[in-house]
């Protein structure tokens, strides 16, 4: 039973080594799986900042004190324009977003798995420095606007 074993067995975590398994399970997700998943991210991102852009790009111009702020500048625009014109804009701000943020978790487990040690299966202190020195160059240079 789910009770007898702990509820890190009931949820998964494989007994009485919860870290264990969860390491196991992180080290199979293939490189293609974590692209996708920093597209999706980079997505969730998109949607989650566009709206805080669209409210920055209201109140620039605002000399006149027509807001009183943040909070009552997007009121003001979902009331006037609609709730969907907070998100005008969204697609330009994401299209360049999703395929960054999928080549930046697609590479990052890809040379994560070559500068690994391969008898610890970790990367060394020295290892994390050079792979993050890596990844930084090849960001800076490959996927800058």
């Amino acid at each position: 039973m789910a009770g007898e074993r702990g509820y890190s067995a009931a949820c998964g975590g494989g007994g009485g080594r919860p870290a264990e398994a969860r390491k196991a399970r992180m080290g199979s997700i293939p490189p293609y799986m974590r692209a996708v998943s920093g597209s999706l991210g980079g997505i969730v991102e998109a949607c989650c900042l566009q709206p805080i852009d669209v409210i920055r790009t209201w109140l620039q111009p605002d000399r006149s004190g027509n807001y009183q702020g943040i909070a009552h500048c997007g009121a003001t625009v979902a009331q006037t324009e609609g709730v969907r014109a907070l998100w005008k804009g969204l697609t330009p701000f994401a299209t360049p977003l999703t395929p960054k943020c999928a080549l930046r978790m697609g590479s990052n487990a890809l040379f994560q798995s070559a500068f690994k040690d391969s008898s610890t299966g970790h990367l060394s202190p020295f290892e994390a420095i050079l792979f993050f020195i890596f990844l930084s160059f090849l960001w800076l240079f490959l996927l800058s606007k």
